[in-house]
């Protein structure tokens, strides 16, 4: 129970993951035999023959674009609205990112504007599991499969979600993972490749193994973030800390949270040297395997709260719930709510208590990275213009959820009353 101050998020990173790693961190093994332990039991977790740990999800991405020979004059189809690291990095790859809108409540790739995007260029379509709903991947295969494409899943913000009783990341030719802080499972840096293709395997492996190892400086600065952000959002420490200083620099115009673990939009006009240079360490997979251990209780609690948000937030007045395609099975992990005045419904639950953000995603199919990519795609524009993410997180409790659900209908009322 936070006492009716709710943080946004509560970290999956845990006391006995930071005490694996001083340990690991300390001491350092051999990285390869525990890497490969990793690698071995997340293709078991997924249903694929391989898994590869990546330094990060776009560094993935584009050795999966490299594996399958897809470059220059080639095309790939991407959501509208995505984190802008991927159409980036398609560009830098040399692939014209070719944006197809989402659905206005499920916030995934709509199967027919995958479609209508298609040329004779096409090479790829990239279905991001966006917010952990899974997309539509019978259709999408489907239509893939009529137009000889291949299929790379966006698993960033889904691991461990299921579509019609099988994980996401086992339906296309290739998918890829991040497990950062933030995210449902973490191995404090890094990211996974998964697929059932040998040679790709092979191609993407001999790439990482011919990198020079990460330093271990940055897992340790990753370790000690980790936990101060597991003291600072507990129940007992979050009223006290960490949200008074939220609300204070919201009334500064800043979001500490999204300052620390945001980035500058750049695009690179060619893969930076660093990409390379950080081949994952065994602290990173011995984390890894016991968040592993955890991820289907952690997302089941998110499932649980999340649910209870559909149910309880859907007919409140003037707010827009989430949907999902049929067949997916959600581990929310956000809960992404639309709002006419968002801003307003924002300042109005934080002063309830309840934190929120609107998120790092972008309407990317007009965004002033890619100009030259523009392509209309009403549903990212006006998602990006509503949308926000209220807390879904394992560490709430009916007493929590009960207090947010009062927040939010309240908040809602009063806005309309005053509109």
């Amino acid at each position: 129970m936070y006492f009716g101050r709710i943080p946004r998020f509560s970290p999956s990173f845990s006391l006995k993951d930071a005490i694996t790693s001083a340990r690991l961190i300390a001491r350092p093994p051999a990285d390869a035999p525990r890497v490969h332990e990793f690698e071995q039991e997340f293709a078991k977790f997924i249903g694929v023959k391989h898994a590869i740990m990546t330094p990060s999800a776009r560094y993935a991405f584009y050795l999966i674009l490299q594996a399958y020979g897809i470059g220059a004059g080639d095309e790939v189809v991407i959501p509208g609205l995505t984190y802008f690291a991927i159409p980036s990095i398609a560009v830098t790859a040399g692939v014209t990112p070719v944006f197809a809108d989402v659905g206005l409540r499920t916030h995934v790739l709509d199967p027919a504007a995958f479609e209508a995007a298609i040329t004779s260029k096409t090479r790829a379509v990239v279905p991001t599991h966006l917010y952990g709903t899974p997309c539509d991947l019978d259709a999408i295969g489907a239509i893939a499969k009529r137009h000889g494409i291949k299929v790379i899943e966006d698993c960033a913000q889904s691991t461990g979600a299921r579509y019609k009783g099988r994980r996401v990341g086992s339906f296309g030719d290739a998918a890829y993972y991040t497990f950062g802080l933030t995210k449902n499972m973490t191995t404090l840096t890094g990211a996974m490749v998964t697929t059932s293709d040998d040679q790709v395997a092979e191609r993407i492996r001999a790439e990482i193994d011919s990198g020079a190892p990460a330093a271990l400086s940055r897992a340790r600065k990753e370790a000690v973030t980790g936990l101060a952000m597991k003291v600072a959002t507990h129940p007992f420490v979050y009223p006290l800390t960490l949200h008074p200083v939220i609300v204070l620099g919201n009334r500064f115009g800043d979001d500490p949270i999204h300052e620390r673990f945001g980035e500058p939009e750049v695009l690179y006009a060619e893969l930076p040297k660093s990409f390379r240079q950080n081949r994952p360490r065994a602290v990173q997979a011995a984390v890894g395997l016991q968040q592993l251990a955890r991820v289907d209780g952690l997302n089941a609690a998110r499932a649980r709260n999340g649910r209870f948000l559909d149910e309880h937030l859907a007919h409140v007045p003037n707010l827009l719930v989430p949907a999902y395609p049929e067949g997916a099975e959600p581990i929310y992990m956000s809960f992404v709510v639309h709002h006419e005045r968002r801003d307003d419904l924002s300042a109005a639950l934080r002063a309830r208590g309840v934190d929120t953000t609107t998120g790092y995603m972008n309407d990317c199919s007009d965004h002033p990275l890619f100009p030259q990519f523009r392509r209309p795609c009403a549903n990212a524009a006006e998602i990006k213009r509503t949308q926000l993410h209220i807390p879904v997180h394992p560490s709430l409790d009916e007493r929590d959820l009960a207090h947010m659900v009062e927040a939010v209908r309240s908040a809602c009322l009063a806005l309309g009353r005053a509109a």
